[in-house]
């Protein structure tokens, strides 16, 4: 870990923060809850006793962390797979650039893919907005997450933490210690994954007299995660409705953590992710003399099209095609109990008026038919 002071707000734990953390979490009232969903029947004593004795980062991933992930797989997949990760470097500290469709998982299946490859895990990015308990914050930088701040209207501050942040990643990249970070602010909620220009604005601060140089060095790799079913589109798609109704969105008080359950606890059929190539030197020269808002937008677009073609289309994203368009066009990707699963979820969307069911149901068929669509409309 770097000893540079200015990233004490927003590194994770180390190792000798380790056991302080563990032993508040331990005393947490709220673990019985978690324990009794992960390990039905068994007494969180056990767990309780287990979290006391962790020391470090390692120990706590490969006891605690990666077991549970798999029951999470075990309990809420039809089946998790991966591929790609022969583009990950085995002798350096790379950034995996990812689409965002859950809070937690994710990065955290991803972790559990580099784990079992062999691989490093990497720090992940975790959003301030989420750090509202001190239990959240012990959990989240001991599992080697790092703060990053919302964006606010401060100018000032958003300008300070982004220059922090930069210096930060690239730190870390330098020592040889891979970062994941999203590619855009808050999940997708229609179903297309954008990276932000901002957030590559944001990674080359940290060498701003050469942006090619800067984002060249930082190892970048997008990574694509692919969610047969969304076990949140219900609340993404009545999240946009309500955006588009009243042009503006308010969270209630503790709807992340609803999300963030619901993610974890619900069906999520078939999960894949793919690693994708690294954006390579070679790439970016094209791009070294346009203006700086043309160049980051294009190296945008260079690391979407990586991962509308790693995105792992499944039946239920051609059906919904086929129904958003009341055509046949995509009928040979598409079982009849794909377009069963598409009007599963259906279902669930919230019974109001006629219209507006309309419009939901709009909604949800976009969000599973824009993975098809974008890979159509995008030259590789």
């Amino acid at each position: 870990m770097s000893p540079d002071k200015r990233f004490d707000d927003i590194r994770p734990y180390t190792n000798d923060e380790i056991p302080a953390a563990m032993q508040r979490l331990a005393a947490e009232p709220m673990l019985d809850k978690v324990f009794s969903w992960f390990f039905p029947g068994q007494s969180s004593r056990n767990w309780r006793n287990m979290l006391r004795s962790v020391k470090s980062v390692t120990e706590l991933q490969e006891r605690i962390m990666h077991p549970v992930i798999k029951i999470i797989i075990d309990k809420t997949m039809q089946g998790f797979t991966s591929s790609g990760e022969d583009y990950i470097p085995a002798d350096k500290g790379v950034l995996y650039i990812s689409n965002h469709r859950d809070i937690v998982l994710d990065a955290t299946l991803l972790m559990l893919v580099l784990s079992q490859q062999g691989y490093p895990t990497a720090e992940i990015s975790f959003g301030s907005n989420l750090m509202q308990s001190q239990a959240i914050v012990d959990l989240g930088k001991s599992n080697k997450m790092y703060k990053v701040f919302r964006k606010s209207g401060n100018i000032r501050d958003l300008v300070k933490n982004s220059n922090l942040l930069s210096d930060y990643i690239r730190c870390r990249i330098n020592s040889n210690t891979s970062i994941w970070i999203a590619q855009h602010e808050g999940r997708s909620k229609d179903g297309t994954d954008l990276t932000d220009p901002g957030l590559l604005n944001m990674l080359s601060m940290s060498m701003k007299k050469d942006r090619v140089g800067a984002l060249a060095s930082l190892n970048i790799i997008p990574v694509a995660v692919s969610y047969e079913i969304e076990p949140c589109d219900v609340l993404k798609v009545c999240e946009i409705h309500q955006t588009k109704k009243q042009g503006f969105y308010n969270k209630a008080p503790g709807e992340d953590l609803v999300s963030i359950v619901t993610g974890i606890t619900q069906n999520k059929g078939r999960v894949h992710i793919t690693v994708c190539p690294a954006i390579t030197l070679a790439d970016l020269e094209p791009y070294r003399d346009l203006p700086q808002t043309d160049f980051f937008n294009k190296v945008s677009q260079l690391i979407n099209q990586r991962i509308y073609r790693g995105y792992k289309l499944y039946g239920i994203n051609y059906a919904a095609c086929d129904k958003l368009g009341g055509t046949t066009e995509f009928m040979e990707h598409y079982t009849e109990e794909d377009t069963a699963l598409l009007d599963s979820r259906e279902k669930l969307l919230p019974n109001t008026d006629g219209q507006t069911n309309a419009v939901l149901r709009d909604l949800l068929r976009r969000l599973y038919a824009n993975p098809v669509l974008n890979r159509m409309n995008t030259a590789f």
